[in-house]
């Protein structure tokens, strides 16, 4: 998902653990007090059909966040909430109720579009992933991440692509138990706003169904001194 970066982050020495760079991408992605973002999600099949979503999401510190489904009208409302224990519940307006989204359940796709539940949950790295320094350059960082509890991913393994100099990660590909690439996420055109660095583009696509879904920022804002009971569940089956 959407990364909120400290403008300055201390460089650390070149040679790092994959740990020591795991450690060093969630100190990247540490977030603003609070953030307000609205996102225009474009999705592309296999035919070459298009569809727009749009989506608002609200974030306080690191771990709560709160997604919701404006647009189109008939998926408005729909919602997907990260509390404090780093429990995920999704709300569907449809039914009036919420469930919570347990185990490779994450992995799933959120309501048509190619971004799943687990990117727009996740705000770290280390407390799912375990890694190794699978490459490196003058300019980047590929580590192979192997899931904490393989139970709750649908996939057997990842690489995270990370910029060197500012520990910003820039892509992440999920592989299959045979080390073939099911999915792909790239976060682009990293802009300063207020003094700290948020990839305003994320696309991710589905490389075994030949889909793509294009997500750009149109408006966010910072440390605005959101409340608490924004998170929270009874707030998540709210219009």
């Amino acid at each position: 998902m959407f990364t909120l970066i400290p403008l300055l982050i201390p460089l650390l020495a070149s040679a790092q653990s994959g740990p020591e760079w795991l450690a060093r991408v969630d100190a990247a992605a540490t977030p603003a007090q609070d953030a307000h973002v609205v996102l225009s999600v474009s999705l592309t099949d296999d035919r070459g059909r298009t569809a727009e979503r749009t989506l608002e999401i609200w974030q306080k510190g690191e771990h709560l966040r709160l997604v919701r489904l404006t647009d189109p009208p008939r998926l408005a409302g729909v919602g997907l909430l990260v509390d404090a224990e780093d429990a995920v519940h999704l709300y569907l307006p449809a039914y009036e109720r919420t469930r919570r989204v347990v185990g490779d359940q994450r992995s799933g796709a959120f309501m048509g579009t190619d971004i799943s539940m687990e990117d727009l949950a996740r705000t770290t790295f280390s407390r799912d992933y375990r890694a190794a320094v699978l490459s490196e350059d003058e300019a980047t960082v590929r580590l192979a991440l192997t899931p904490l509890d393989p139970s709750a991913h649908d996939y057997a393994s990842s690489v995270l692509t990370v910029q060197r100099a500012d520990a910003l990660w820039t892509g992440l590909e999920h592989l299959d138990a045979e080390g073939a690439p099911m999915r792909r996420v790239e976060l682009s055109d990293y802009r300063v706003v207020d003094g700290y660095a948020f990839a305003h583009k994320m696309t991710v696509t589905d490389l075994k169904k030949g889909r793509t879904s294009v997500a750009t920022a149109s408006s966010l804002s910072f440390d605005a001194g959101l409340s608490d009971e924004l998170f929270t569940t009874t707030n998540l089956s709210r219009p």
